[in-house]
Formats: structure tokens, sequence, C-alpha cells
């Protein structure tokens, strides 16, 4: 690419991202508000609650503004006990919070928010009240109930007439890990749609209220940006001698891994920088550092993540327990304890992530080095199977360039960008005494690169079989952090009692059979087969979602197990 294309490129992407920038400050993008379910408002330490998200607006009824929501775990004291980001896709997004024994019993609340909710200016969020009960502790407070009540919402119950229309089982009785099979009716209004299917039990909870943050005025001075386009990380560097240039200083970002992401900026006069990370990975080490040769001169912090107010939070009154609930915690508790105990065998899948390619494929030339004759050093197996790098000294320091007699590359006296596992190295000294055995591969940009806010002299990319340089790699002028990440997508684990099954001797006491989120149902029929568990008693199916017109439903079916 020549000088003058490399110009009108940089002088494109200004353009570009001087539009998105104003178009993410721009208050007619509207406000948005949560709306949260959960599997259950009353959960035992040792279990799992299960989360819906939908993100609405009132133009597009599933809002089409952030793809970041948070979710909170807050408690009586107002303490967050847990915090996770929720990815969002139209709108839509789910969770789940594995309760620790470390959580005392009580009242808790569940919130939610998006960045751009911080900017209204009454600070709203979604609550939602639940139950916690520890059934390790010594002394839970304990109220003596001379009746055994069932619960308002369970009082008088019956099927609603639409139910047996909309939820069809072939049975309505089943014996012990039985196979029974759920069609939902192709009546159904399209829309998302969520699947709980679990234990009636009967344990009553304080009161569960939810509360919806309101559509209010955003707040003439946009604080926040809203995530409209993945994760938005802030930091600032500050000088350690006075006097020290903080403007246009270029800073990386490097989540390595087997799916790495690398992200490049620049800072501001002020120091301040964010880097938008668009890509999903597993990983939450994150390093941070700047690509400059005075970068020991200057610290490196990263912002905390926005969170709402929560002094005005009230809570429900202290929790309850009849003596009358005792068998049934305890009979609760007992089957937790036992699925915990087999958790390796019945673990949920991770859905891996869709864009698995690096930032500069498919342009590289690509070195699989178990291809070639093997060399014991980094700087062998460069010289005698890379052959567009040559080393040399930058700044007293080994670097990585290319190689001058084959492109005349006179624009840069910079090295090129090494990443090992996708984490940027300045320093190859470390390489040189590296297991070269242990590298897979190595990539090749054989041209000058534009990448964010810096035309990079070529770029080398190694990855090594373990991905796990960075465990070993220190470097003092480099941030090393935990990242707040999105929860990885799931597929819940489901029993298949067929023939010759390895799950058919280890034991089965959910309470949970099913949670399926993010249904989108059509116009088409859709048939849903779980399987009973070896606990018997009433159990209770709950479909619920959003129509595609904003509408709330929930239908409900009884079943049995005996």
């Amino acid at each position: 690419m020549g000088k003058l294309n490399i110009r009108l490129a940089l002088l494109l992407l200004l353009v570009i991202f001087t539009y998105k920038s104003n178009a993410q400050n721009n208050v007619t993008l509207g406000t948005e508000t949560l709306l949260v379910k959960t599997n259950t408002s009353v959960v035992l330490t040792g279990e799992t609650l299960y989360c819906q998200l939908y993100c609405l607006n009132k133009t597009t009824v599933f809002s089409d503004i952030s793809e970041i929501a948070y979710l909170e775990v807050i408690n009586d004291h107002r303490e967050s006990v847990f915090k996770t980001k929720i990815s969002l896709k139209n709108g839509i997004g789910s969770g789940d919070y594995f309760i620790p024994t470390t959580l005392t019993t009580g009242n808790y609340k569940l919130i939610a928010y998006t960045n751009w909710m911080l900017n209204n200016s009454q600070n709203n969020f979604f609550e939602k009240d639940f139950t916690i009960i520890n059934p390790f502790e010594e002394h839970i407070n304990m109220v003596i109930d001379s009746t055994s009540k069932k619960p308002e919402a369970y009082k008088n119950e019956t099927e609603n007439a639409s139910a047996n229309i909309l939820l069809n089982l072939n049975k309505e009785k089943y014996s012990k890990r039985e196979k029974a099979t759920l069609v939902l009716a192709k009546i159904l209004d399209r829309g998302n749609y969520f699947l709980n299917i679990r234990k009636i039990d009967f344990i009553p909870a304080n009161s569960t209220n939810e509360t919806i943050a309101t559509d209010v005025n955003l707040k003439q001075n946009i604080q926040v940006l809203p995530e409209t386009r993945g994760e938005i990380i802030n930091g600032y560097i500050s000088p350690k001698t006075a006097n020290s240039d903080l403007n246009n200083k270029i800073v990386t970002l490097s989540v390595p891994g087997k799916n790495f992401i690398f992200k490049t900026t620049k800072t501001n006069s002020n120091g301040k920088f964010t880097f938008l990370i668009d890509k999903q990975t597993h990983d939450s080490d994150c390093y941070v550092q700047l690509s400059e040769s005075d970068r020991e001169n200057y610290t490196i912090a990263i912002d905390k993540t926005p969170s709402p107010d929560l002094s005005n939070l009230v809570f429900s009154n202290k929790t309850s327990i009849s003596n009358k609930n005792l068998k049934a915690i305890q009979e609760r508790s007992l089957a937790t304890q036992v699925e915990n105990v087999y958790f390796s065998q019945k673990k949920d899948s991770l859905v891996e992530a869709v864009n698995t390619d690096f930032f500069f494929q498919p342009t590289e030339k690509k070195y699989n080095l178990d291809s070639f004759e093997r060399f014991r050093t980094f700087k062998e197996t460069i010289i005698e199977i890379v052959t567009e790098l040559n080393f040399k000294d930058y700044n007293q320091v080994p670097s990585l360039y290319l190689r001058d007699t084959k492109y005349n590359i006179t624009q840069s006296p910079e090295p090129c960008l090494v990443l090992v596992d996708g984490l940027q190295i300045q320093d190859i000294n470390a390489l040189f005494n590296y297991n070269a055995y242990q590298i897979e591969s190595i990539s090749v940009i054989d041209r000058p690169y534009c990448y964010g806010p810096k035309i990079f002299n070529g770029i080398v990319s190694i990855i090594t079989k373990n991905k796990d340089f960075a465990t070993i790699y220190t470097d003092k002028n480099i941030l090393k952090t935990t990242m707040l990440r999105p929860e990885p997508a799931k597929v819940y684990f489901e029993p298949k009692y067929e023939t010759s099954n390895t799950h058919n001797r280890i034991p089965d006491y959910r309470y949970q059979l099913l949670w399926k989120p993010n249904l989108a149902l059509t116009s088409n029929e859709i048939t849903i087969p779980f399987y009973a568990s070896d606990i018997s008693g009433d159990y209770e199916i709950l479909l619920e979602g959003l129509t595609e017109t904003g509408n709330y439903v929930h239908f409900y079916k009884t079943f049995k197990i005996e």
C-alpha cells in the first residue's frame, strides 16, 4: 500500500470514527429499560439461579441500543456480592449464578442495568427481590407457624384454560426417569420465550417485588457511552516524571488465548483511552501496555465499570422460615448436595464463539512449524524458516523487522508488531530462551498494516501449542488485570436415559428439570423432550416471554412424577 493510499484510508477511518462517535453521544437514541425473569424466587446455596433478560424501549419493543447488560446480586447491606456482564442480541440475553455457601440466609436484590440506563436523570435500574437460604447455618431465623398453607400464588390453583391448548404433554403422570414430550402449539404469538420446568415445594418467601426502570429523560450531559457494538473499557496513563506528554500515546490491550483479542487505541490530551471489545472469548485475563519507546515513564490504570446508586434500595423484612418448611428445605438441600457431587458428569456446555478469526486474517502467510524441520531455538527457527523476517536492534533491544532487501521498506524505523498468543511482546529477549518446540505456528504480514490509530511495520503472530505464554512472561511495564467479561453462552445439561447411557447409573436428584432460555417461537409447532428425575412430587411447567408486539405472556401447567 503506497503512502497516498494509506493517507486516504486513514482519512476515511477518521470520518467514520467521528460519525460513529457523534452518533453514540446523540440522545436521539432514546431510553431503554430491562426486565429480568428468574427460575425461582427462593434459592438454596449450592443451587443455580437462572435469568432471562429483556432489554426494551418504546420504539422497537426489544432495544437495539445496548449489546451489554450488567447483572448484580445485592445483600441487605447494599453490598454487591456478585456482578457479571450479559451479552444482548437484539435486546435479549440470559445468564446464571451459582449460589455459594459463603452467602447467609436473607433477602437479596437482583438488579440489572445497561451503561445507557445510567445516564437517566433518576439513575434507574431493574430490581427484583429474592430469598437465599443457607441450610448449613447453625441458626436460621425461625417463626413458629401452627398452620401449613400454600403460598398465595398456588391457592386454589387450576391450570389456565389456554395452557391446555398451548402446552401439550403426552401424559399427566410420569415414572422416575421417564421421557416426557412437551409440544408448544403453533398458535403462540411470534416472540422470545423461556421454558422453566421445576418441582413445586411450597417453600414460601417474602414478597418478590419487581421494579422496572421507567422511561425518563436522559441527562443533557451524557456521562456514560452506550455499549452499542460491544464492551467499552476505559483507562488512563499517568506520568512518572513532570511535564511528560500524555497525548496521542498508543495503548494496546491483549486477552491472550486460543481465540485471542488484540486491540489498539490512543490517549487524549489528558491521558485517557477507550477500547471497544467486539469479540467474545471465555478468557478474562487482560494485559494493557503502552506501545511506545518511552513506556517505562508511565503507569497505566483501568477505570472501574460504572454502577448505579444503591443508597435508596429498600429491602423486605427479615427472612423468616416456618418449622413446617424445615423438612422441605432439608430434602431439597440433600438433593442439591447429591447433584453437586456428580457435577463433573453433568456439566453444561459452553457455546464456542462464532467469530474466531484474528484481525489480520486472511492476509497473512502462515508457517505450521511441524511441517518443517524443527530447530531448537527461536532465532534459528526465524532465520531458517520464516524468510520474510530479520533481526535488528531497536533502541538497543533485539527486534524483528521485515527484510529490507526484498521489500525496500522505508516508511517506519520501528520493528514489526510481535504477538505471542495475542500478547504484544516488545522485548523479544524473552523468546530467545523459549523452547521453540512449543511453538505451533508463526504468521507474518509482510507489509505495513494499519490497525486502529497506528501503522505497524508488519505483524508477526506466534501461536504456542498450549496457548499459555502469557502465564510465564514478565514485563514490569505491562498492567495485568482481570476484566469483567460477558458470560459465555451455554447449553444447559439435560440427561438422556437411552440404552447403554453412562448417566443411567448416576443419581438424578434434579429439582430443576429444564431451563431453556431464548426460545424464538415462530408459527411452527415445537416439540421439546425432557426427562423426569428421581424426585417424586408435583412439578410445574412455566412458559413465559415477550411477543414481538411487546405483550408479556405467561402460561403454566402441572404434572406429577411418581
